[in-house]
């Protein structure tokens, strides 16, 4: 894999179809050569990220999951297209950021735009 590969990914905002989106980030970090152990931190990234969203009821759009990734890198894009402001969701948000930040090589959350951007590097292990 030489250049960067998109996957575009968009799911109903419920929970049934979280597994989707875990399946997808699991097999898409398996094809960019992250250890077993990442892909499970992937879909424990990807779990997080779903059920923060499907959390905050003002966000009832489909799911846009963007996924770009190229050998040990993965950038993903996830938002729910509205342009409600959302008042009281500052509890859902830390505990978002507070379990993905330590898992991820970087983070943002634009809750204005109620989108999340996060990337992941794969290391040399291969465990």
């Amino acid at each position: 894999m030489e250049n960067n590969d998109q996957v575009q990914l968009i799911i109903p905002t419920s929970s049934h179809y979280e597994e989707v989106a875990q399946t997808t980030i699991a097999h898409l970090g398996l094809r960019s050569g992250f250890s077993l152990k990442e892909i499970e931190n992937l879909r424990a990234v990807m779990k997080s990220t779903t059920d923060m969203f499907f959390s905050i009821h003002e966000w009832e759009k489909p799911l846009h999951i963007n996924f770009l990734f190229s050998l040990k890198k993965m950038h993903v894009t996830v938002t729910s297209q509205t342009t409600r402001t959302v008042d009281n969701i500052i509890e859902p948000i830390t505990e978002f950021k507070n379990f993905v930040s330590p898992r991820v090589s970087e983070l943002v959350v634009n809750i204005e735009k109620s989108w999340v951007v996060f990337e992941v590097q794969a290391t040399d292990e291969t465990s």
